[in-house]
């Protein structure tokens, strides 16, 4: 089915995050797209608190993402493979993330963990680097890098 090129080009963000009620029933809509549930089923079937149900469902009514009828949640035909793909999309960037390795920045005390800049520093061992430094003064430094007058 194609898509109209103002449905490909919308800015706003798709309005259900990972990991919450919302999320859970919609993906259980869209696997189960064939039927409508109540609320109370769709509970019975996800995670979501019975007592959430209702206003889970209602969120996402209000947010055009699934359709109403006779007290029955359901995804519209029409939507399912553009829902399923956007579920999709966000089960992949959850999991990037879930595999990604652990931000060693985000733990206290990671500049401890850094080798020292200091030459004449001790390392962890106790013992100094074996390297001979002499410091150079900036002057110096700039006059090495002066081409030879005249030249």
């Amino acid at each position: 089915m194609p898509y109209h090129v103002d449905e490909l080009r919308r800015d706003e963000p798709f309005p259900v995050s990972p990991e919450t009620n919302e999320y859970a029933a919609l993906r259980f809509l869209v696997a189960n797209h064939e039927y409508g549930f109540t609320p109370a089923e769709i509970a019975a079937e996800t995670e979501i608190a019975e007592a959430s149900a209702s206003k889970t469902m209602s969120r996402l009514h209000e947010k055009e993402l699934v359709s109403r009828s006779q007290g029955a949640y359901y995804v519209d035909p029409e939507r399912v493979e553009s829902l399923k793909h956007r579920l999709e999309s966000l089960d992949a960037a959850v999991d990037l993330f879930d595999d990604a390795p652990d931000d060693a920045y985000a733990d206290a005390g990671w500049e401890d963990d850094l080798p020292k800049l200091d030459p004449s520093a001790d390392d962890e061992s106790g013992s100094t680097d074996s390297t001979d430094y002499e410091p150079i003064d900036a002057e110096t430094l700039v006059a090495d890098s002066d081409p030879e007058p005249g030249g």
